[in-house]
């Protein structure tokens, strides 16, 4: 019983004083980076419009789903047993922004995959206006994917007086479960494949000249500019940081997954409970420091940073 209090200890303390920090940082650095990327000068590049929505998203998802979790954990408060449309629209907006933070970093790791080919054709596909057709066709078939969820989820009173938002259909949740074990596994893998071809891409340029080349807006594109090579810099730090944070939640995804099954004491029940919700607070670091990466790996961010704060 002790150990078990003693991991209840730590979960709480986790999510009372830990979410407060990600979320105050959190929410301050994705404010500030909607401002920076929505300059006009930045702008011009398509990456810009990615990392506005990424980081929307990213704000989203703190002060709507974290700051559940941290009553949740912290202090025991679960808003989404009120009654079931609380029930349906807290998982909806839970599986809707977790694919969409990720989904954006993705387009932007793809754009700056792009930029960086030696094939001007390839490279011409770095534009405006595939970025906002894949930002707002993405975000709607998304959206509408996980509409299933408006259905299925409900209120259930697993025991007297005990609530919880669940679904009563055995077949749907081992959908759900297998899909969050793909998504988890699979998010990360192809934001490490994007990293690579980019990386791959910017080492065959030292080795020849890549020509300017007109955009449908009329601006060139060169991965050898500055603004391009920052936002390479930004797109492969946040990309990184977000493949290595989420390799606890995917142990964990994967450790539940293989012993669903198994019979399990009191304790290691609660461990496996204690795993999830430091695996969930785990998870939302990379959409709390990607603003203070930023500012380490890219001069042009800092310099946007420091003309906002002067007003310049």
């Amino acid at each position: 019983m002790e150990y078990i209090q003693t991991l209840l200890s730590v979960q709480t303390y986790v999510y009372q004083i830990g979410s407060v920090i990600l979320i105050v940082g959190g929410c301050l650095g994705c404010i500030l980076s909607l401002i920076i990327f929505s300059k006009k000068n930045l702008r011009k590049n398509p990456c810009s419009f990615y990392f506005i929505a990424y980081n929307f998203a990213n704000l989203c998802q703190l002060t709507l789903l974290h700051i559940q979790g941290m009553l949740a954990y912290g202090y025991n408060i679960n808003i989404s047993t009120f009654n079931d449309s609380f029930c349906r629209i807290d998982y909806y907006l839970g599986y809707v922004l977790d694919i969409l933070s990720p989904f954006y970093l993705i387009l932007a790791s793809i754009d700056r995959m792009l930029v960086t080919s030696r094939d001007a054709r390839i490279r011409r596909h770095s534009t405006h206006q595939l970025a906002y057709k894949c930002i707002i066709g993405g975000t709607i078939v998304w959206m509408l994917i996980h509409s299933h969820t408006l259905i299925f989820f409900k209120v259930i009173e697993i025991i007297p007086s005990y609530l919880v938002c669940y679904s009563d259909s055995n077949i749907y949740l081992a959908f759900t479960n297998y899909y969050a074990l793909v998504k988890t596994i699979l998010i990360p893998i192809v934001m490490l494949i994007c990293e690579v071809f980019t990386i791959k891409h910017i080492r065959s340029t030292r080795h020849a000249t890549v020509a300017p080349v007109s955009t449908a807006i009329g601006s060139a594109v060169n991965p050898t500019r500055s603004k391009d090579r920052q936002l390479i810099g930004i797109v492969l730090i946040n990309a990184s940081v977000y493949i290595i944070f989420t390799l606890v939640p995917v142990s964990v995804a994967i450790y539940k997954q293989i012993t669903q099954f198994q019979n399990k004491s009191s304790v290691e029940s609660q461990v496996d409970l204690f795993l999830t919700s430091i695996s969930s607070f785990i998870y939302y670091i990379p959409f709390s420091i990607s603003f203070y990466t930023n500012l380490i790996v890219s001069k042009t961010f800092r310099n946007e940073i420091k003309n906002t704060v002067l007003c310049k």
